[in-house]
Order: structure tokens, then sequence, then C-alpha cells
């Protein structure tokens, strides 16, 4: 009776307490669906960050050397907004090369930079092996050792012999030529490239190739870096080797020996008789004679936090991810100078035009760990002097602690210290560097 009384109760409170748990199971579940949710969101990577950049770089570099398509990898490109992509696939591919990488890691990046322009002696190196013609040195000895010297001693079989070597002999010819048509060294125009009757910018523009044009190379200059082609029948036409990429036995191309001289770049002053002479008075006051370089320095600066991408927390420094070098060039009023070349001299020693790209009067470069400027190359192409501009890093530690404090990295030694201790922004930095012209 006693047991008979207890079970109802319990299957009556078993009852009211059914309803809340299944309220509270539901309930749950949606909470973890919401915090797992919230956990995947915080683990996508940041799209924006170097490694993030490297990997979009590598893949618009595949993509590429599957299709062929310039203009759709200069597009994506565009959406990265990264000051001078093909440098940077330059520095990408160099690296690869250092590391050991395969050759299918490095090739992408090397075509697609030489596509946008850009190259250097060490990728210009890389490629110019790739086809070496090795099997046609392997196929001539074949043909020599199955003559059967060992079986003319035999009367009987003496005269058949003398018969199967003759169309050995003639088979060599047919084999030949095609194996000597591919390895013809030639080159390729990676983009519109102005063709000059020598071999350097102070040479006149004679005409162009266009881009994806192949031309035969019949020499070179001793430098390496300038090719003369087979060209409308000129007997002195050249491409520079930054324009082109390279196919065919290179090495075998011999250093011209005809090349002429470039023309004079500057008009000679008229000599005038000695009646004619300027007045006494006139050396009094003389035109002042521009001593030094042909440009000079007005400017060398880091960029401060902000500038560079990074921001201010109190008295801490949020680094930001930059390492650009712009370089903008004036004349002697101030205003802007296009078509002034300006060369790095470390790294792939790329040479850079103002305004090709980016702002009028400037030059945009990748710093990797640093870089060192000089200007080569008036507008006119006239080669000039300037001052040589060197400690452009992205290392904190080499940056002098004044330049650190100018830049809002620090305020004081002490805060100079603690900021270096911890590396600073090491690897991200950038600069500004200002030419103005002395005439």
């Amino acid at each position: 009776m006693r047991q008979t009384e207890s079970d109802p109760h319990r299957d009556t409170a078993g009852a009211r307490r059914s309803p809340l748990r299944g309220a509270l199971i539901p309930g749950i579940l949606l909470a973890l669906a919401i915090l797992s949710a919230g956990c995947s969101q915080a683990a996508r990577p940041d799209s924006t960050s170097p490694a993030a950049r490297e990997a979009s770089l590598r893949e618009i570099a595949a993509e590429f050397a599957r299709s062929g398509d310039l203009a759709q990898a200069q597009a994506r490109l565009a959406e990265l907004n990264l000051p001078n992509p093909g440098q940077l696939l330059v520095m990408l591919a160099e690296t690869d090369l250092s590391a050991g990488r395969p050759a299918d890691d490095v090739e992408p990046l090397a075509e697609l930079a030489q596509a946008l322009g850009s190259n250097s002696p060490r990728l210009m190196a890389y490629f110019a092996p790739t086809a070496l013609p090795t099997s046609t040195a392997t196929a001539v000895p074949p043909t020599a050792t199955p003559a059967p010297a060992t079986a003319t001693p035999e009367p009987p079989t003496a005269a058949p012999p003398t018969a199967t070597p003759a169309p050995a002999a003639t088979a060599e010819p047919t084999v030949a030529p095609p194996t000597e048509t591919p390895v013809s060294p030639r080159v390729i125009a990676n983009t519109n490239a102005n063709v000059r009757s020598g071999p350097g910018r102070n040479y006149p523009v004679i005409g162009s190739l266009r881009t994806g044009q192949e031309v035969e190379v019949s020499a070179r200059n001793a430098n390496g870096d300038w090719w003369r082609i087979a060209w409308n029948g000129q007997s002195q036409a050249w491409v520079s080797g930054t324009t082109v990429r390279l196919q065919g036995q290179i090495d075998t191309v011999a250093v011209a020996d005809n090349i002429p001289p470039p023309p004079p770049t500057s008009t000679p002053r008229p000599t005038s008789p000695p009646a004619e002479q300027p007045p006494a008075e006139q050396p009094a006051n003389p035109p002042p004679a521009v001593s030094g370089p042909d440009f000079r320095v007005s400017e060398k600066r880091l960029w401060n936090v902000e500038e560079n991408g990074g921001s201010h927390d109190g008295p801490s420094v949020h680094c930001g991810d930059k390492r650009e070098l712009h370089v903008i060039v004036l004349d002697a009023a101030g205003n802007p100078l296009n078509g002034v070349t300006v060369k790095a001299n470390l790294g792939a020693m790329e040479e850079i035009v103002t305004g090709h790209k980016g702002a009028a009067g400037s030059a945009e470069f990748v710093l990797g760990g640093g870089q060192e400027i000089t200007i080569i190359r008036d507008v006119d192409g006239r080669p000039v002097t300037s001052d040589y501009v060197a400690g452009l890093t992205t290392r904190s530690p080499d940056i002098p602690k004044d330049v650190l404090m100018a830049a809002g990295y620090c305020t004081e030694d002490n805060t100079c210290d603690a900021f270096l201790k911890r590396m600073g922004c090491n690897g991200h930095h950038s600069w500004t560097v200002t030419f103005r012209r002395a005439y």
C-alpha cells in the first residue's frame, strides 16, 4: 500500500518537470551553436596580413601561368592595392630561389613579374638556360657507333655494310636541322618595348616590339643587358634585357664588335670669331657655375606611425605593415619632374622612371631589408650625377633614435630603448626621399 501511494506522486512530479526539461535542451543547443559560430568567425585569417597578400600574389601568378591572361592578372593585382607589384613579385621569386623552393613555385612568380616589366639579373640568369639542347649532342654519337666495323672482315657480308652507312649518313642532316631551329637564341617582348639604334637609352628609338612579339638575337653588348635583334632589315636594332625574356641557347651569343657610338646629347656651342667676344663688363657678373651633383637630396624622411598604417594606444605603438620607398624628383623651381630614371642599388637593382606609375614626379619601390638609391638619367636620357642616398632601412635597430622620435615611434631615449628592446616595428618602415635638380 505504501508503495502504491508513493508511485502516483512520483509520476505527477515527473509530469510537471518534463516540459521544463524539454525547453532547456533546445536552449542549450542554441547557445552552443552561437558560441561555435563566434569561435569560427574569430578564427578567420586576416585577408590584409602580409601572409595573406603573399598567398594572393602566388595564386595570381599561378593563374597567369595557366591562362596567360595578363589583363586579368593586372586587374586582380590592382585589387590588392600594392605599390609596384612587379618588383614585389621579383623579390618573392628571389626569396624562393634562395630558399631552394621547386621551380614550379618560382617560375609563375618570375613570369608574371617579367610580364609586368620587372626583372633582375638573377631572374634573367634563371630563364636563360632553360632551352639548352643537351639531347642533340647525344644523338650524333649513336649514328657512328652502330656501324658494324667488326662485320666488314667477312667476305660475303662486306658489300651490305658499305650500303648501310650511306643511309645513316644522309639521315644525320635531317635530324640536325629540327633541333637547331628551336634553340636559336631569341627574345620575346614582355610588354611594348622600344627598339633603339644602339645598346642604351641614349640611342634614338627607331621602332618598337609588340607585347609577345618574338625575334631572333644576333649579338649582345659587353654587359649582357642589351640584345641586338633581327628587325626590319636594320643592322643596328637593340632592345633592353629588362623588357624581354630570353629563349634558346643564349650563352652562344657573341658580343657585338661594331657598335656605333651614341649620338651627341647636346648641340655643340657655335664658336664665335674673336671680334665678337662679349664686352669686358659681362665677365664681371658671370652666371653662377653649378657645383656638385646635378640632383641633390632636399629631404630624407621616415614615415610616421600613422602614415605607415600603424596607430598609437597611449604610449604604446601598434606597428603598420608597409615597407615602401617613395622617391620624389623636382626641378629647380620645385615642380615635379616626370621621366627621370631612379636606380635602386641593392637587391634587384631596378630602375624606375618618375611619373610612370603613381604621382607625378614620383618613383615608388618596395623595400626589403633596405635600399640605397641614385638618379642616373635626366628626362632627355642624358646621364647625370646625384647624391647617393643610403640608410633607407626597414630594421628598427638601424634607424637613429632622433629619426624614430621625429616619426613618433618614441619620445625620448628611455622610451626608444624600450621600443628597440622589443625589436620595434622591425621589417615594417617606409621612407620618402626628395631630390631637386640643380639647374
